[in-house]
């Protein structure tokens, strides 16, 4: 392999790993906060590339605006899923699986009956292209690069530096005191459900660019998704991060010697290996036992 070529491969990664980053943001949050499997959360990639679609292609709103409005939409409907259904499922594995799945399930079949069968495409903001040497990069994947820093920072300072993000990790530590001390761990549960289904829809908007917009589209992102997530583990950010990093870059390396599919499948195992290993994931936040 030479030396350009493996460049290439590595920088793909890095652009790679930054787009699995923000289409997993969703995923911890409600994972990791809630101990809530969300199996509608790849869906709502869907939906947003969706949103992306009919606010920048067809209504040719400025795409800042529309990722805007994909978050806010996406936030909105997941204030109405939790208060309706998710918020009675709490503590019930199983009982919340069936549910996500089910919403997962009319998600897409709506999309199919308001969509139809043909795909839809949406234009690059940019179609500019970087050269460094050899090397080459798209200027839209560095601006999803930006787009899932942004991302990232302002979920760390959501939870980290205000008082909603105190209240969700006193309530994620122990629930029944912080009740006791007069929270509304309902508003709590209901805002951190609604900001993981916003960052999935922020995220579908955002990668609508650079894939076909159709009523499966969520498919393509489940396995690598929670794949990511669980090897990270499921209430860390910086082990989401890591893990991004991580099995992107090893997809890209060896897809250079194989091929794509083969470059998933060893990534899979080596995955399944690890988490055999260290059942918690690489990285465990630290909480109150």
């Amino acid at each position: 392999m030479s030396a350009s070529l493996l460049g290439q491969l590595l920088v793909s990664g890095v652009s790679s790993s930054f787009i699995l980053l923000l289409t997993s943001l969703g995923l911890v949050i409600i994972m990791g906060y809630m101990k809530v499997v969300n199996l509608a959360h790849t869906e709502m990639l869907m939906v947003g590339a969706y949103i992306s679609y009919y606010f920048y292609a067809v209504l040719q709103l400025p795409f800042v605006v529309t990722l805007l409005l994909a978050y806010a939409i996406s936030f909105l409907f997941g204030a109405l899923v939790e208060r309706t259904i998710i918020c009675h499922f709490y503590g019930k594995m199983a009982e919340t699986l069936l549910a996500t799945y089910a919403i997962s399930i009319i998600l897409k079949q709506l999309a199919l009956i308001l969509g139809g069968l043909s795909y839809k495409q949406v234009p690059y903001p940019t179609d500019a292209v970087f050269y460094i040497g050899p090397v080459y990069i798209e200027s839209y994947r560095l601006i999803l690069c930006v787009i899932s820093v942004i991302a990232l920072v302002g979920t760390l300072i959501f939870i980290h530096r205000t008082t909603m993000g105190r209240k969700i990790r006193a309530t994620t530590q122990n629930r029944d005191m912080t009740e006791c001390l007069g929270i509304d761990t309902r508003r709590v549960d209901t805002i951190t459900f609604s900001h993981g289904m916003g960052l999935a829809g922020l995220a579908g908007a955002a990668i609508a660019p650079l894939a076909t917009v159709t009523y499966t589209l969520g498919e393509s992102w489940l396995t690598n998704t929670f794949m990511n997530v669980v090897m990270g583990g499921v209430s860390s950010l910086a082990g989401t991060v890591a893990s991004s990093f991580i099995i992107q870059e090893a997809i890209s390396v060896i897809s250079g010697f194989a091929n794509s599919v083969m470059a998933q499948i060893i990534v899979l195992l080596v995955v399944i290996v690890i988490i055999r290993i260290k059942p918690e994931g690489l990285f465990t936040a630290k909480g109150r036992r």
